[in-house]
Order: C-alpha cells, then sequence, then structure tokens
C-alpha cells in the first residue's frame, strides 16, 4: 500500500486513461454501434422491419425468409428474429436496425418487399417499419438517477468535511467522480447492456464508497488525534489508514461480489439462459469499479490533500 500511496501520481493518471479510453471507445461506438453505451430493452433506440405471411400461403415460412434475406440483409441488421405460425398465427420476421439506416434506405426495401409479395399473388402477407425510441423515454430516469447521485455526492463531501476534515472531503468527492467515470467507461469498453440495473447498481457503487471511504477516513482520524504519531509524517499515517482499512474495504466489496454470484445463480435456476447474466455483468463492473477507487484512489488522491487538513484538534 506504501508503494501505491508513493505512485499516487502513477494510479491517478492511469485512472484517467482509462477513463478516457471509456470515453473514446463510447463515443465512436455512438456513431457506428448505436449508442455510447449498450443500451438495453428500456433505453435502446433502434429501427425495425417487420414482415409476416399467412401458413397457407407460406406453409414453411422459407418464403418470407428468402424475400427478407434478399432486400434487407445488405442494410446491416444487427439483430433478426423469425416465429413460425401455426392456425391463424402468422409467420413473421423481424429485422432490427441501428438508427445510422436511412429511412429511405428502409422504404426502398419495404418498397421492393411489397412488389414481390405482389408478384407471389400473397394477398395475407404485409411488411411494415417502425422506429423504435426506447431512449426517449428512459432519458428521465437516467437525468433523475444522476441528479439524485450527485445530490447524494455533494451531500457526503459537505458530511465528510463536517465530520472528518476538509481534505478528506475532497478525496472522497474526487473518489466518488472517479468511480462514476471508471464506471461508465468499463459499461461502455465492455458493451455490457445498459438497462435499469445499470443504474441501480450505479447507486450501489456511490454506497459502497460512502462506506469504504468512511472506514478509512476514520482510522485517519483517530491516527490525526493521536499524540504518540505526532512525529510521523502524514504520508506514513495514510499509508498506514489505508493498509489497516483494507481488509474491512476488501470483505465489503467481496462481500459484494459474492451477493452478486448468489443471484446469477438463482437467476439461471429460474431462467436457463445466457441473457438473464447480462446485468450481473454491469454489477460486477461496479464492484471493480467501487475496489479500484476507494482502495486505490482514496488513499492515492487524499495524499495529496492531507496537508490542508490538522493533525489534532
Amino acid at each position: 500500500m506504501t508503494k501505491i500511496i508513493r505512485l499516487r501520481h502513477v494510479a491517478v493518471i492511469a485512472g484517467i486513461v482509462l477513463i478516457a479510453i471509456g470515453m473514446a471507445v463510447g463515443t465512436i461506438c455512438h456513431f457506428v454501434a448505436g449508442g455510447f453505451f449498450n443500451y438495453g430493452d428500456e433505453f435502446a433506440s433502434y429501427k425495425s422491419v417487420e414482415i409476416t405471411t399467412s401458413v397457407p400461403e407460406d406453409f414453411d415460412g422459407g418464403l418470407i425468409q428468402g424475400v427478407a434475406s434478399d432486400e434487407l440483409s445488405s442494410l446491416g441488421a444487427y439483430e433478426t428474429s423469425y416465429s413460425q405460425g401455426s392456425g391463424y398465427t402468422p409467420n413473421t420476421v423481424v429485422y432490427k436496425f441501428y438508427e445510422t439506416v436511412s429511412d429511405d434506405e428502409l422504404a426502398a426495401a419495404v418498397s421492393a418487399i411489397e412488389a414481390r409479395f405482389a408478384a407471389e399473388g400473397m394477398e395475407d402477407a404485409s411488411v411494415a417499419w417502425h422506429t423504435n425510441l426506447g431512449f426517449a423515454g428512459g432519458v428521465w430516469q437516467l437525468n433523475y438517477v444522476a441528479i439524485a447521485l450527485a445530490s447524494a455526492v455533494v451531500l457526503q463531501a459537505v458530511y465528510f468535511a463536517l465530520r472528518y476534515r476538509p481534505g478528506m472531503a475532497l478525496s472522497a468527492l474526487a473518489v466518488q467522480l472517479f468511480a462514476a467515470g471508471l464506471y461508465a467507461s468499463l459499461l461502455a469498453i465492455t458493451r455490457c447492456p445498459v438497462g435499469l440495473e445499470a443504474i441501480a447498481f450505479a447507486v450501489i457503487v456511490a454506497v459502497l464508497n460512502v462506506i469504504c471511504c468512511g472506514v478509512f477516513f476514520q482510522k485517519l482520524k483517530a491516527s490525526f488525534k493521536d499524540d504518540a504519531n505526532a512525529k510521523t509524517s502524514s504520508l506514513e499515517l495514510v499509508a498506514d489508514g489505508a493498509r489497516s482499512a483494507a481488509k474491512v474495504n476488501a470483505f465489503v466489496c467481496a462481500a459484494a461480489a459474492v451477493s452478486v454470484a448468489v443471484f446469477a445463480i438463482f437467476a439461471v435456476i429460474a431462467a436457463p439462459a445466457w441473457a438473464t447474466l447480462a446485468p450481473f455483468g454491469a454489477c460486477l463492473l461496479a464492484v471493480v469499479a467501487c475496489a479500484l477507487s476507494s482502495g486505490v484512489l482514496a488513499p492515492a488522491s487524499y495524499a495529496l490533500f492531507c496537508g490542508m487538513d490538522r493533525r489534532a484538534k
């Protein structure tokens, strides 16, 4: 831990570089992959083409799948689905596209599909394209959560300034900002689906950081008030405090990780599919962001601010 304190500038710079990489990846994906994050169903915006044919006219669904492939494959759909009809339920093919696909291209493809069906004399076939603005509704939820988290972080800084020291409050504020940036960057880099679960896990990051920073600064406050440490440098006390708080902080993060694993096991048992594990990936990223921010950046950043705090009252 002492080595981490001495290399605090390297730790901070490395964290900033990682956040910058995440921002760059997210920006690129915004233009080529449908969004800064890999938005889940709650926030995803996309365009889709839905084609249906009746079972009597297209018994095995071969015609509808062939027409869809011929006319839509060149547009670069990121997701396709087919459901076999039966009785009065039609065969259905759905192609989903990123918003970057132009309306003119989709309209031309729809017209071509309609012409193909007309040539085949399929009166019951239908084709239509839609625009889903899922993010338009979800953006309000994101805004409200961002406001709530920002308010909580400010209140934490005020509380730490009154409860501990002003330098500790600034360090805790830096830790929270770093954790938020790191969590967002990891989501952008890994392309883990971002839905309501990811928002909830952002709250977990903030709460865990409050706990871990509180443990660390409480030990430092006690060390600063101890007359036996009067001749010990503040940097050494920061290193000792980080070392003594490391076990508690590691236990908190490990307990969170174990909880994630337990809930993931129950989720897979309830619905055996890899898709059920996607939300827990975001939670693991949240635990990683908390562990790095509170375990590395907290002592590293406070080593920069400790000079402004009094050693004893």
